[in-house]
C-alpha cells in the first residue's frame, strides 16, 4: 500500500511538473506582454529566476515607457545576482539607479553593486580591477547611506578588500627581492608601508627592505658602495626601532654587522 503511494504521490508531482513547464514554454513562446509579465513576477517570487530573466528580458522592450519597467529593471538586476551573473547584475543595478535615482529600492542596489564585485574579486595573486571597483562602490555607498543597517558590514567587505590588496603589493615588492631587483624591491616594500597605514605586513615590509638595502650597498660597484650601505644602516635603524622584538632581527644584526666592517675604511680593515 505504502509502495503505491509513494508511486501515485511521484506520478503525481511530475504531472505537476510537466503542466508547469508547459505553461511556462507558452507564455515564454506565444504569451502576451501582460501574461509574460506577470508570470515572470510570480516566477522571481518562487525564487525561479533563470525563467523569470527570460521573461522579463522578453519584455523590456514593450514595458520600456510605462511604470513596469522600474520593477522589470529592478528585478532583472536582482535575479542575475541571485543566479551568481554579478556583472549582467551590476549592469542592470547601474541601469536602474540611472534610470530611477528616487526609488526606495537605490540603497539596495547601491549595495549589490559593491557586493557583486567583491563577489568578482578574484585571488590575491592575479589582477586586482573588480577588487578596486568594489572598495570603490563600497566607499560609494558608506558615503550616500550613512544611516544604512548595511554600514557595518559594508565596512567589513572594505577591510577584506583592502587587505586583498595589501598581499597583493607585498607579494609584488617580495618577488622583486626574489628576483635580485633590490631597487624595485626597496620602493614597493616602501609603498606597502606608506600606502597602507596600519598594515600586518610592516614589519616583514621594513625587514625585506632593510634585507633589500643590504644586497644593493654589498653587491654595488665601488662608487656607489659607502652611500647604498649608509643607507642601508638607516633602513636597519628605522626597522629595528619599529620592532625591537622582531623575530627576523637574529637574522638583521648579522646583515648590520656585515655592513659595518665592509664600511670601515680600508685601513682599518688591514690593521
Amino acid at each position: 500500500m505504502r509502495k503505491v503511494f509513494k508511486y501515485s504521490l511521484v506520478v503525481l508531482l511530475a504531472a505537476v511538473t510537466l503542466s508547469s513547464c508547459g505553461k511556462y514554454n507558452k507564455v515564454l513562446n506565444k504569451g502576451t506582454g501582460s501574461e509574460r509579465y506577470n508570470m515572470a513576477n510570480t516566477l522571481y517570487k518562487e525564487g525561479s529566476f533563470e525563467k523569470a530573466i527570460r521573461l522579463y528580458e522578453l519584455i523590456m522592450p514593450e514595458y520600456a515607457t510605462k511604470p513596469q519597467a522600474e520593477v522589470i529593471t529592478f528585478r532583472l538586476a536582482d535575479a542575475n545576482y541571485n543566479v551568481e551573473d554579478y556583472t549582467t547584475a551590476v549592469y542592470y543595478y547601474e541601469k536602474f539607479i540611472r534610470s530611477y535615482p528616487k526609488s526606495t529600492e537605490i540603497e539596495n542596489a547601491q549595495y549589490r553593486i559593491a557586493e557583486s564585485y567583491f563577489q568578482l574579486s578574484p585571488k590575491y595573486s592575479v589582477t586586482q580591477t573588480d577588487t578596486k571597483r568594489a572598495l570603490e562602490a563600497f566607499q560609494n555607498f558608506i558615503d550616500k547611506n550613512p544611516d544604512s543597517d548595511k554600514i557595518a558590514e559594508a565596512n567589513k567587505r572594505v577591510d577584506e578588500l583592502n587587505l586583498k590588496l595589501e598581499k597583493k603589493a607585498f607579494e609584488i615588492a617580495k618577488q622583486y627581492f626574489k628576483i635580485g631587483n633590490y631597487k624595485s624591491a626597496i620602493v614597493a616594500f616602501d609603498n606597502v608601508i606608506l600606502d597602507y597605514l596600519g598594515t600586518s605586513y610592516k614589519e616583514e615590509a621594513m625587514f625585506y627592505k632593510f634585507k633589500s638595502a643590504f644586497e644593493l650597498g654589498i653587491n654595488s660597484v665601488s662608487h656607489k658602495k659607502e652611500d647604498r650601505i649608509k643607507e642601508a644602516l638607516k633602513a636597519y635603524t628605522r626597522y629595528k626601532k619599529a620592532f625591537p622584538s622582531s623575530e627576523y632581527l637574529k637574522e638583521a644584526n648579522g646583515l648590520y654587522e656585515k655592513l659595518i666592517k665592509e664600511n670601515q675604511p680600508k685601513q682599518e680593515q688591514n690593521s
